[in-house]
């Protein structure tokens, strides 16, 4: 494997205030993809796609939790559990995110810094699903059509990554 052949793209879209934004997620977003060279290129592309892979199936199994608190909201029971188990998957996708941006700064390829600004537009996105999942579970409702379309943009996102590669 070379050098990456690939120009970093236009900076992906921030809101205006950075600041929004944690730290430690705008330097992983702003940093340019394929600036290092892996000693051990195998391992890192294994790396590589475990990441790609763990994102689409953690973001694909929202779906089941989600229709899950759906059935148990609509019921009248308590979705208290089936909150937490959501959440806690929202919380191990902003992990792979960060995971699989770290690796993009390996030289995988030439696509990796296209396949690195997908990345951050999910991972911003997953930060405002996350946002709104702490206000909608302080009340103890979900507002399911409003999750199922972030859950959707998720989801195309990593597809994308996922046949990319």
């Amino acid at each position: 494997m070379g050098q990456c052949l690939c120009k970093p793209s236009p900076l992906p879209y921030l809101p205006h205030n950075e600041q929004f934004f944690p730290t430690q997620m705008t330097e992983l977003i702003l940093a340019p993809a394929g600036q290092l060279i892996p000693e051990d290129s195998g391992a890192i592309d294994i790396k590589y796609m475990a990441a790609i892979n763990d994102l689409f199936n953690t973001v694909n199994g929202l779906y089941d939790k989600l229709e899950e608190i759906d059935k148990l909201q609509k019921d009248g029971k308590s979705i208290k559990k089936p909150t937490r188990a959501f959440c806690k998957a929202l919380k191990e996708i902003g992990e792979l995110y960060a995971r699989f941006l770290r690796l993009s700064d390996y030289a995988i390829d030439e696509y990796v810094q296209v396949r690195k600004d997908k990345a951050c537009d999910g991972y911003q996105h997953w930060f405002l699903m996350k946002e709104a999942m702490k206000v909608l579970a302080k009340g103890n409702v979900f507002i399911v059509e409003d999750i199922k379309k972030r859950i959707d943009h998720q989801f195309t996102v990593t597809q994308k990554l996922f046949h990319d590669f």
